[in-house]
């Protein structure tokens, strides 16, 4: 049996319309940078749902991603309504959930499967920061801020996002993570 990585079109369609809103309005007068910004969020985006995922899959756990509707809605309202310069991204989530009325649901697996998102931004924040340094190129500065902005952003601690599961399990390892991402984010700014 060959096992999804996700359900439908729903991953496909928030990675296409965010990285439309993120590259709005660049991509209006140049078309090919929209290809840039497929590249980028399709690392940073992806990557990140999918750490969450195969977290979640190695605890033992049911995993999917979910479109949020609402979301994509409203971060496409903020680019165009902000000339792109306020980009509120909320695309969907990885929901999990128990596989046997068995299990036990852990404080310790819910803040393991939370960390995995933004853990792989910082990852790939840094690479790209070394390959920025060693490049200078352009697509890896992108980078750079993608991944520092969204791994910050989901460390938020509220809400649904994966900053209140952290924080809940372990509140040593929120900070030092988002310690990490908001000086990321400041050193590409």
């Amino acid at each position: 049996m060959v096992r999804r990585l996700f359900s439908g079109r729903e991953i496909l369609i928030s990675f296409l319309a965010i990285s439309m809103i993120f590259a709005y309005p660049a991509f209006l007068s140049d078309p090919s940078s929209l290809f840039i910004y497929f590249v980028v969020l399709g690392v940073a985006f992806i990557g990140h749902e999918l750490s969450h995922k195969f977290t979640a899959i190695r605890l033992g756990y049911w995993s999917e991603y979910r479109m949020w509707k609402e979301g994509l809605l409203m971060a496409l309202v903020f680019a165009l309504a902000t000339g792109g310069s306020i980009v509120f991204a909320a695309p969907g989530a990885v929901y999990f959930a128990l596989r046997s009325p068995f299990q036990r649901m852990t404080k310790r697996h819910v803040g393991l499967i939370g960390i995995a998102g933004p853990l792989f931004n910082a990852v790939a924040f840094s690479a790209s920061a070394v390959l920025f340094l060693a490049t200078g190129s352009t697509v890896f500065y992108i980078l750079m801020i993608a991944n520092a902005f969204l791994g910050l952003f989901n460390m938020l601690p509220f809400g649904p996002l994966d900053g209140r599961k952290i924080r809940m399990w372990n509140q040593k390892a929120w900070i030092v993570l988002f310690s990490f991402l908001v000086v990321a984010l400041l050193a590409t700014i």
